[in-house]
């Protein structure tokens, strides 16, 4: 603690003076007086005033609407999760001090506040509430805005505040932090009116740090859990470890980088590239060739990203030095074995997604790579069934062997055993005079992946069983059976229990396909992915429609998020292109989206709005007992009140 904190906390009544006389100074002079103002403070009045802050203004500036607070909400859903266990052990606190504590996200705005009702009250007066965003920009020098900008705790009581609406306040803010990376991720914000207390503001200030601390203790056991790489970093490994965070700057190395020297990771040629697939796209990289520019070097590379709230925040670096592989510039680098696989385009590298559904499905799948049995795709239209089944093949003991896609919904019937078996020369009018291998053929050693399976005849399910069962084809015309080895990966949309009861599918066939089976879970399930696919498709697909740098405003991200896509993925980048076509320039608005997705979402809108109404009508304005008619939890009925700035009467 400075000096000058210290004795603004011992002797606070003179502190506020002699600080008021100082705003004064400076709001006439444009200097500091000396030895009366932190530097911190008197650094953030001058970056206040040349932001264009108005110091007499009434309140913040910046509110976000109630969509975006939404959007926002949801993107923090795990950090509150963190946050509101803790919030009850505080309300005594609270209440004795008169103060307010509140969550605050990466941006400064208030997601959630607690607190002692009065105090609650008049911060409201000051657009001290959620959605209200307490940057340096948008309410000049305060505690929160100071954190944002330094990512330390930060105190500013009274008169140090630049507008002197908010002479009266004092506010400890302390950074939430992710413990690998640095990133921040949130503030912790405890502030009150008029305590002219020195016992009052050091327990603000040692509560907010407390639970900070709390906190990014609690990430911290998370952190490992979800990105369990990191205990390698914890433990010790040979490899050389370095975490960068989102802007590819070094924020920790074990002891063997310190001991290879390594000060920067630009040397390394191509790792920028694969850093950007890591960070952006959500990507693991592994085992990749990087040379040292410096020292000619070779290293095997692999990347992997430190992810919260389904948000890339860093990533973890594993380099292994090749002492071997030392050679001149001139030199080629190892070359990546290629795959002989046929039509395979997608890895696991290209399933982007972080949600947990999503994690939980490849997670399965990249297990199934291991294991040489049938596996069965369920998921509906549009989903990526069938980059599923590639990356599965790509990471397969088959990788080097065919991959050959049938598309059963696509063959007419009289042409689906010449399709799966082939022919033999001569077999009928019109074959080929050498005939023609069928598809299990031509995978063979390989994968052959059913795609739409449910669409085949059930006379075809006879003969696809046959082959599943005997592992021979016999072409139509020939007579030589014909082994084969092939791994099955069968997909579907439809419900094939209910197939099998309606008559339309074969027991025994469904049985014989449904080894392993993995569900991949549709787009509206999926929660922020919907955001980064938006983000990521947009990016990817721009150049095609001559734009660059997209922002997409509020107002359409909330539209995008809300609808339900029951195309999926696949309709998802159908969107991005109509609305690509639409766009003006390079900010993507609302305008800019198909109707039918926007009429979707608000026709939606109303109809909940007409729900919540009508609960809460038959349960006399009771918000538990609507909130169960309903089928949600009491917070979740109190949040869509007041998305729906509906009263609880």
């Amino acid at each position: 603690m400075n000096r000058l904190l210290r004795e603004a906390l011992v002797t606070s009544d003179h502190y506020y003076l002699s600080t008021k006389n100082a705003w004064k100074h400076y709001l006439e002079q444009g200097r500091k007086m000396d030895h009366v103002i932190r530097p911190e403070i008197y650094h953030s009045w001058k970056s206040s005033k040349e932001m264009g802050v108005d110091p007499f203004q009434s309140r913040i500036n910046e509110i976000i609407s109630e969509q975006a607070l939404y959007s926002r909400l949801a993107q923090n859903e795990r950090l509150l999760s963190f946050v509101e266990p803790k919030m009850s052990t505080f309300t005594d606190l609270l209440s004795e001090s008169k103060t307010m504590l509140s969550i605050v996200d990466k941006h400064g705005t208030i997601l959630q506040s607690n607190g002692d009702e009065m105090t609650l009250k008049m911060a409201n007066r000051l657009n001290i509430m959620c959605g209200g965003t307490w940057s340096e920009q948008s309410a000049g020098t305060n505690a929160v805005g100071v954190a944002l900008r330094t990512k330390q705790p930060a105190q500013v009581l009274f008169s140090e505040h630049f507008c002197e609406k908010n002479h009266e306040w004092f506010c400890a803010a302390t950074p939430i932090v992710e413990p690998f990376t640095n990133e921040l991720l949130g503030i912790v914000n405890i502030a009150g009116m008029s305590a002219k207390s020195k016992n009052a503001i050091e327990l603000v200030i040692a509560e907010a740090n407390h639970l900070a601390t709390v906190f990014i203790n609690e990430l911290y056991a998370h952190t490992l859990r979800d990105n369990l790489f990191l205990t390698s970093v914890v433990e010790g490994v040979d490899d050389a470890v370095i975490i960068v965070d989102s802007q590819q700057r070094i924020v920790q190395k074990n002891q063997k980088a310190n001991d290879q020297n390594i000060q920067s990771l630009q040397p390394f040629l191509g790792i920028s590239k694969l850093l950007g697939e890591v960070l952006w796209k959500g990507k693991r990289i592994t085992n990749e060739w990087v040379q040292n520019a410096n020292s000619d070097l070779h290293y095997k590379c692999s990347i992997f990203p430190v992810t919260f709230q389904e948000e890339q925040l860093g990533a973890v670096v594993f380099l292994k030095e090749q002492i071997s592989m030392r050679c001149s510039k001139n030199d080629n680098p190892p070359v990546k074995k290629s795959s002989n696989s046929l039509s395979v385009r997608y890895t696991f590298d290209d399933l982007i997604g972080q949600s947990p559904t999503f994690k939980k499905a490849v997670k399965k799948a990249e297990k199934a790579a291991t294991i040489d049995t049938t596996l069965f795709l369920a998921g509906e239209t549009g989903t990526g069934k069938e980059m599923f089944a590639q990356a599965i093949h790509h990471a397969s003991a088959r990788s080097e062997r065919p991959f050959v896609a049938v598309n059963c919904g696509a063959i007419p019937q009289s042409l689906f055993e010449s399709e799966l078996s082939g022919y033999a020369p001569g077999a009928f009018t019109g074959a080929k005079s050498k005939g023609s291998p069928g598809k299990f053929e031509l995978a063979n050693g390989g994968t052959i992946f059913l795609d739409e399976i449910g669409e085949m005849p059930l006379d075809m399910q006879v003969h696809l069983l046959r082959i599943l069962e005997e592992r021979v084809v016999t072409r139509i015309g020939g007579e030589k059976a014909i082994p084969i080895d092939v791994r099955v990966i069968a997909a579907t949309h439809k419900n094939l229990i209910e197939a099998v009861e309606k008559g339309e599918f074969r027991e025994d066939l469904l049985y014989r396909l449904h080894v392993i089976p993995l569900t991949i879970p549709p787009l509206r399930e999926r929660g922020v992915d919907i955001l980064n696919l938006i983000h990521y498709y947009t990016t990817k697909l721009s150049s095609q429609f001559h734009k660059r740098h997209i922002k997409i405003d509020d107002q359409a991200m909330w539209h995008l998020s809300q609808y339900k896509w029951p195309g999926n993925v696949r309709e998802l980048i159908n969107v991005v292109k109509q609305t690509l076509f639409n766009m003006e320039g390079n900010k993507l608005s609302v305008f800019d989206l198909p109707d039918r997705i926007v009429n979707a979402v608000e026709n939606e809108w109303n109809m909940e709005k007409e729900h919540i109404q009508q609960a809460l009508m038959r349960t006399n304005g009771n918000v538990t007992n609507a909130a169960n008619l309903l089928g949600i939890s009491r917070s979740t009925m109190y949040r869509r009140l007041k998305q729906h700035q509906l009263d609880q009467a």
